[in-house]
């Protein structure tokens, strides 16, 4: 349990607790029940027994009428327990490569807050309106609309209701026997129950890459007439199909364009370096609207091409001089390749790869390079 997982649940919760009733105001009147003056209810979040000790005290830093709040308990709900599997998935946001990812998250634990509310007043008039002022409101409760915490990423905003449930009572307490030193106060003790949760660490988001959906067939009527459940079925009576939906880059064709016409590069093609060399490729994931996929040129040559670069990829680093500047992307998937030959420092075999995120491609046929 040494994994962090605060999130600010129970703090962000009471806050929206207490600014669902701190904006009450209660009226002055005269004899003739005419409204002479506005007062502001102070709310406070501190245990009744230090409020009524900062009234009583000399330096009066609280004033009438206030509304002490304090949390008495929390516990968890049982009646809320209703999913036990570990983690849910939903969609993420897109990460700093441009993939859309996964956020894992663990099922919430449901508690229960009990609040209790002491409500002080100098006045019995003022103590009605405070009860009138959130008693319809409650009846018999409120809900706090707040979200998913930001730490799991999601790529939408997902709301969470909790209930407020008032208990309904109001205790009241008036003074009785006091001295004449004493100052006259009105109280009003109730209770509340907030239905929230707590989150589980969150859990590491990741892109997925790859997805093998495989898709299973009877090869006979007298396999679906005789065999009632799937899982009867040997594996010798199915015949299987799988489709797979990758991000990794994926070259399919490339031609070399010459004057008037194009040559398609299978086996290997000849360029001078004093030529221009123009490559269409055509392939998948070639990534148009960001920049996630990246383009290198590969050689059986030691520095054929300024200086060559290691790339970490999913599948272990390979080493390849950067084509980025002179890769055109037409669509997502066709690129069109400036090689730039006059550039080109030596004589030898070379390949193009596409690296992203997910992995890397490199093309079928090679490029000899001559003077």
């Amino acid at each position: 349990m040494n994994n962090s997982s605060f999130f600010w649940e129970i703090k962000d919760i009471l806050t929206q607790f207490v600014a669902a009733f701190d904006d009450t105001t209660v009226k002055r009147f005269d004899g003739n029940r005419l409204e002479r003056q506005n007062v502001s209810v102070r709310y406070v979040f501190a245990p009744k027994q230090r409020v009524i000790y900062d009234i009583v005290n000399k330096a009066q830093n609280i004033t009438l009428p206030v509304v002490a709040i304090d949390v008495k308990s929390v516990s968890r709900d049982s009646t809320r327990v209703f999913n036990k599997i570990e983690p849910s998935y939903y969609p993420g946001k897109i990460d700093e490569n441009g993939f859309k990812t996964i956020a894992a998250m663990s099922t919430p634990v449901p508690i229960n807050i009990e609040v209790s509310m002491t409500i002080i007043t100098k006045y019995m008039n003022d103590m009605d309106q405070i009860v009138s002022n959130f008693v319809p409101y409650n009846n018999p409760y409120i809900i706090l609309a707040w979200k998913v915490p930001e730490e799991f990423n999601l790529d939408e905003t997902h709301e969470i209701r909790s209930e407020v449930l008032w208990s309904g009572n109001l205790a009241y307490n008036t003074p009785v026997d006091i001295s004449y030193t004493d100052k006259y106060r009105v109280s009003v003790d109730t209770s509340f129950t907030i239905k929230t949760w707590l989150f589980k660490e969150t859990k590491p988001v990741v892109p997925i890459f790859r997805i093998d959906q495989n898709f299973n067939a009877l090869t006979s009527k007298y396999d679906l007439e005789y065999y009632s459940n799937f899982d009867q079925i040997t594996a010798n009576s199915l015949t299987t199909d799988t489709i797979t939906i990758s991000g990794v880059p994926q070259f399919t064709n490339m031609f070399f364009n010459l004057t008037g016409s194009s040559v398609e590069v299978l086996d290997s093609i000849t360029i001078r370096k004093k030529n221009p060399a123009i490559f269409t490729a055509y392939g998948t994931n070639f990534d148009l609207n960001n920049t996630t996929t990246n383009y290198y040129l590969s050689s059986n040559v030691k520095d054929m091409f300024g200086t060559e670069a290691i790339i970490g990829t999913n599948y272990g680093p390979i080493s390849g001089y950067a084509l980025n500047d002179n890769v055109i992307k037409l669509d997502n998937s066709t690129i069109t390749i400036n090689l730039p030959t006059n550039s080109l420092e030596a004589e030898g075999d070379i390949k193009f790869v596409a690296v992203n995120p997910a992995g890397f491609a490199v093309t079928d046929g090679f490029v000899s390079v001559i003077e």
